[in-house]
Protein backbone atom coordinates (compact mmCIF):
# COMPACT_ATOMS: atom_id res chain seq x y z
CA UNK A 1 0.00 0.00 0.00
CA UNK A 2 3.24 2.22 0.65
CA UNK A 3 4.50 1.46 -2.97
CA UNK A 4 7.84 0.77 -1.20
CA UNK A 5 10.22 -2.36 -2.51
CA UNK A 6 12.98 -3.69 -0.88
CA UNK A 7 16.44 -4.00 -2.53
CA UNK A 8 18.16 -7.21 -1.65
CA UNK A 9 21.38 -5.93 0.45
CA UNK A 10 23.68 -7.88 -2.04
CA UNK A 11 22.25 -5.02 -4.71
CA UNK A 12 23.04 -2.14 -2.08
CA UNK A 13 26.44 -0.50 -2.11
CA UNK A 14 25.72 1.77 1.12
CA UNK A 15 23.26 2.39 3.38
CA UNK A 16 21.02 4.81 1.68
CA UNK A 17 21.23 5.13 -2.69
CA UNK A 18 20.40 7.17 -5.08
CA UNK A 19 18.68 5.07 -8.41
CA UNK A 20 17.23 6.13 -11.38
CA UNK A 21 13.81 4.42 -12.94
CA UNK A 22 12.79 4.44 -16.26
CA UNK A 23 9.63 2.79 -17.75
CA UNK A 24 10.52 0.55 -20.20
CA UNK A 25 9.93 0.87 -23.93
CA UNK A 26 7.12 -2.11 -23.78
CA UNK A 27 5.94 -0.43 -20.78
CA UNK A 28 6.06 -3.70 -19.27
CA UNK A 29 8.26 -3.42 -16.39
CA UNK A 30 10.36 -0.20 -14.97
CA UNK A 31 14.54 -0.50 -15.14
CA UNK A 32 16.07 0.88 -11.97
CA UNK A 33 19.79 2.07 -12.57
CA UNK A 34 22.64 3.32 -9.85
CA UNK A 35 23.36 7.23 -11.03
CA UNK A 36 26.67 5.52 -12.58
CA UNK A 37 24.73 3.73 -15.03
CA UNK A 38 22.43 6.10 -15.72
CA UNK A 39 25.22 8.55 -16.51
CA UNK A 40 26.79 6.03 -18.94
CA UNK A 41 24.06 5.86 -21.18
CA UNK A 42 24.86 9.31 -21.90
CA UNK A 43 28.36 8.38 -22.38
CA UNK A 44 27.48 5.88 -24.93
CA UNK A 45 24.76 8.10 -27.00
CA UNK A 46 27.75 10.53 -27.56
CA UNK A 47 30.26 8.22 -28.66
CA UNK A 48 27.61 6.65 -31.24
CA UNK A 49 28.79 7.78 -34.59
CA UNK A 50 25.92 6.11 -36.37
CA UNK A 51 23.68 8.57 -34.22
CA UNK A 52 22.74 11.71 -35.71
CA UNK A 53 23.05 15.16 -33.58
CA UNK A 54 19.09 15.65 -33.59
CA UNK A 55 18.66 12.33 -32.93
CA UNK A 56 20.83 12.17 -29.83
CA UNK A 57 19.02 15.29 -28.98
CA UNK A 58 15.52 13.86 -29.32
CA UNK A 59 16.75 10.90 -27.81
CA UNK A 60 18.12 12.61 -24.37
CA UNK A 61 15.26 14.84 -23.67
CA UNK A 62 12.64 11.91 -23.71
CA UNK A 63 15.17 9.29 -21.45
CA UNK A 64 16.19 12.48 -18.90
CA UNK A 65 12.34 14.07 -18.68
CA UNK A 66 10.82 9.81 -19.03
CA UNK A 67 13.46 9.07 -15.41
CA UNK A 68 12.70 9.32 -11.93
CA UNK A 69 15.18 9.81 -9.70
CA UNK A 70 14.58 8.52 -6.37
CA UNK A 71 16.51 7.22 -3.12
CA UNK A 72 16.48 4.34 -0.83
CA UNK A 73 16.43 4.54 3.13
CA UNK A 74 18.52 3.06 5.21
CA UNK A 75 16.53 -0.50 5.08
CA UNK A 76 17.09 -0.51 1.35
CA UNK A 77 13.51 0.28 0.54
CA UNK A 78 12.42 2.60 -2.41
CA UNK A 79 9.31 4.49 -2.61
CA UNK A 80 7.92 4.37 -6.20
CA UNK A 81 6.00 6.94 -7.20
CA UNK A 82 1.88 6.43 -7.56
CA UNK A 83 1.88 6.54 -11.14
CA UNK A 84 4.83 4.44 -11.85
CA UNK A 85 3.29 1.72 -9.33
CA UNK A 86 -0.08 2.05 -11.16
CA UNK A 87 1.69 1.52 -14.82
CA UNK A 88 3.32 -1.18 -13.67
CA UNK A 89 0.15 -2.85 -12.42
CA UNK A 90 2.11 -3.24 -8.76
CA UNK A 91 -0.16 -4.75 -6.12
CA UNK A 92 0.54 -6.78 -3.21
CA UNK A 93 4.30 -8.20 -4.20
CA UNK A 94 6.67 -7.24 -7.00
CA UNK A 95 9.56 -8.80 -8.99
CA UNK A 96 12.80 -7.61 -8.61
CA UNK A 97 15.13 -9.10 -11.57
CA UNK A 98 18.87 -8.72 -11.86
CA UNK A 99 20.33 -7.54 -15.40
CA UNK A 100 23.96 -6.46 -15.13
CA UNK A 101 24.30 -3.32 -13.56
CA UNK A 102 20.65 -2.79 -13.57
CA UNK A 103 17.61 -4.42 -11.85
CA UNK A 104 14.30 -4.47 -13.58
CA UNK A 105 11.22 -4.20 -11.74
CA UNK A 106 8.08 -6.00 -12.85
CA UNK A 107 4.30 -7.06 -11.65
CA UNK A 108 4.17 -10.41 -10.65
CA UNK A 109 1.78 -11.66 -13.44
CA UNK A 110 3.68 -9.96 -16.28
CA UNK A 111 7.17 -11.61 -15.31
CA UNK A 112 5.45 -14.93 -15.33
CA UNK A 113 4.10 -14.90 -18.52
CA UNK A 114 7.84 -13.14 -19.85
CA UNK A 115 9.39 -16.24 -18.52
CA UNK A 116 7.34 -18.59 -20.58
CA UNK A 117 7.46 -16.53 -24.17
CA UNK A 118 11.21 -15.94 -23.72
CA UNK A 119 11.88 -19.94 -21.97
CA UNK A 120 12.85 -21.29 -25.63
CA UNK A 121 15.63 -17.92 -26.12
CA UNK A 122 16.84 -18.58 -22.70
CA UNK A 123 17.36 -22.05 -23.52
CA UNK A 124 18.71 -22.00 -27.16
CA UNK A 125 22.04 -19.32 -25.68
CA UNK A 126 22.49 -20.65 -22.80
CA UNK A 127 23.76 -23.56 -25.04
CA UNK A 128 25.33 -21.30 -27.16
CA UNK A 129 27.72 -20.36 -24.04
CA UNK A 130 27.34 -23.90 -22.46
CA UNK A 131 25.59 -23.74 -19.71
Amino acid sequence: PKNRVTIPSRWRSSEAEEFFIILDRSGVFARVMPPEQFRAVGERLSQNPEIAPRDRAVFLRHFYSRSIQVASDKQGRLTLPEDLAAKLGLEGDAVLVGSHETFELWNSKAWSETQQTENATFERVADLVGL
